[in-house]
């Protein structure tokens, strides 16, 4: 019994809260993650704290007290590492904490161990509630700020912000005529949103560089769909349904890379 309470115990220590407290990670933080470390330093020591303390109570429920403790003496080396690394957060660690741990394991006591464990586990949640969202999503997604794209249509380079402003405009100045009746200017911005869509795929390959993830974001069905939306604007007589029923299988590829990319991007920019 006390076995299972132990293992419960370190689990809801670290069960996650809903609240998420947006503020932009300490400075100090940059230097263990891209570009400046492809190590991952940090994140590699909240690795191997949680691997840890899961090394403790799984032993501790198999009565090997010894193997424990190793992962308790492993445990309060790399939270005292942590607690150094980024010391504008300094006063989320309480390494007297991590240190009647490793005495609860020495001395055999499941119930000090249980203790000890929730009590750290209160100070690791109170850091993760208010800063471990936005730090994955600042530093684990990609960065668009360096990278430019060449307009097809106006042959500039641009920002990715800027490229994507442009491509925009051109679909929604081709519904807009479209449904105004102007077919002609339909065609022209049309054919511009094609060729600034189809150039998207040399900023998606910087990234993605499988010819599997390739495929699966602007691939053969992708380019496909872009010659159809073209084909469509080109008819004699142009049906607007036919051209919006394009429009929105195109729009199916542009929703699901916005779905992983533009939330973590609008979070980045409002931080900068």
């Amino acid at each position: 019994m006390k076995r299972s309470l132990l293992l419960m115990s370190l689990l809801f220590g670290f069960s996650f809260s809903q609240q998420v407290v947006m503020k932009k990670p300490p400075k100090s933080l940059e230097k263990y993650y891209p570009p400046q470390s492809q190590r991952m330093e940090f994140l590699s020591n909240m690795h191997t704290m949680s691997t840890a303390f899961h090394g403790i109570s799984l032993n501790i429920n198999e009565g090997r007290w010894d193997k424990a403790l190793e992962w308790a003496n492993q445990l309060k080396k790399a939270y005292e590492e942590s607690a150094k690394m980024v010391p504008e957060w300094k006063d989320y660690y309480k390494p007297a904490l991590v240190d009647n741990l490793v005495k609860a394991v020495q001395s055999k006591n499941a119930d000090a161990v249980i203790k000890a464990s929730r009590e750290i586990g209160r100070t690791c949640n109170k850091c993760h509630q208010e800063n471990q969202a936005v730090v994955k999503l600042y530093y684990h997604f990609p960065r668009y700020d360096n990278i430019k794209l060449e307009d097809p249509v106006e042959l500039q380079e641009l920002k990715v912000k800027d490229y994507m402003k442009k491509l925009s405009d051109s679909m929604k100045s081709l519904r807009v005529f479209l449904i105004q009746g102007d077919t002609a200017k339909a065609k022209e911005h049309g054919d511009n949103f094609v060729e600034r869509a189809k150039q998207l795929n040399t900023m998606c390959t910087k990234c993605h560089t499988s010819k599997a993830s390739i495929e699966a974001l602007a691939g053969k069905d992708y380019l496909t769909s872009l010659d159809n939306l073209q084909k469509a604007l080109s008819a004699p007589q142009v049906n607007k349904n036919t051209v919006f029923k394009h429009l929105s299988e195109i729009g199916q590829y542009c929703y699901r890379c916005h779905n992983v990319h533009l939330i973590p991007t609008l979070v980045q920019n409002v931080l900068k």
